[in-house]
């Protein structure tokens, strides 16, 4: 039979359209790490073009220099992902507002993260307004833990690729030998349940974790892939 065509770019979602692929096996267990650059540090695309494996950025609105950050990681081969909160007392109206200013701002996002602290599930209303908003557009979600875990249940109704991060391995100063211990244990759940994310940020004793990380036995027992 006469294979389908290929489908334009203009006729992808964000997901599909700005995805890096990977070789993973089908089969392998997968591992996503999602670094923040908030561009408070002195580290940024020039500095992690080098990196030996698969990670991701995600970058708030209020980042300096966001558009340009988000685009030196593209050209560098990396996905990102803009990062969207509303505050606590805001309503579901403002969701539409927060999203698309976020994802204004960060360009050729494959997602939007919710932002730790200040995120999307404050109520059922504000994440039925981002999973229908996200719906729409064609990007993909990572939530944060929460309970139950309500808002990703919402998003997949809304046809949402979504997934809730297992881990934050440097939010509370950890040092590097902790991080790589809770890196151990998500390697160790990637293989129980198939995949899992991992949050951090991009800083100097978290970048020097993670590849000292990389090289030991535990990172070679699962796929490092893109989010």
């Amino acid at each position: 039979p006469t294979p389908a065509p290929e489908a334009a770019p203009s006729e992808l979602s964000p997901l599909e359209r700005y995805a890096v692929p990977t070789e993973a096996e089908d089969d392998a267990p997968r591992m996503a790490i999602v670094l923040i650059d908030d561009g408070t540090g002195p580290l940024g695309p020039d500095t992690v073009g080098e990196f030996p494996f698969a990670v991701s950025f995600a970058i708030p609105a209020s980042h300096p220099d966001a558009a340009a950050t988000a685009q030196g990681y593209r050209d560098a081969g990396f996905e990102v992902l803009a990062i969207a909160g509303v505050p606590e007392g805001a309503q579901a109206t403002d969701v539409e507002v927060t999203l698309e200013g976020s994802l204004g701002a960060v360009p050729e996002a494959v997602a939007v993260m919710e932002a730790p602290g200040d995120g999307l599930q404050a109520t059922r209303a504000i994440s039925e307004q981002a999973a229908q908003y996200l719906g729409a557009s064609g990007h993909g979600l990572l939530m944060q833990p929460k309970g139950l875990n309500t808002g990703e249940a919402l998003a997949r109704r809304e046809a949402v690729p979504t997934v809730t991060v297992f881990r934050d391995f440097d939010g509370e100063g950890q040092d590097p030998r902790v991080m790589r211990r809770f890196l151990d244990q998500a390697a160790f759940k990637a293989r129980q349940e198939g995949a899992v994310v991992m949050l951090g940020r991009l800083r100097a004793d978290t970048v020097s974790a993670l590849l000292l990380w990389g090289l030991q036995d535990r990172a070679s027992s699962v796929a490092l892939v893109p989010i």
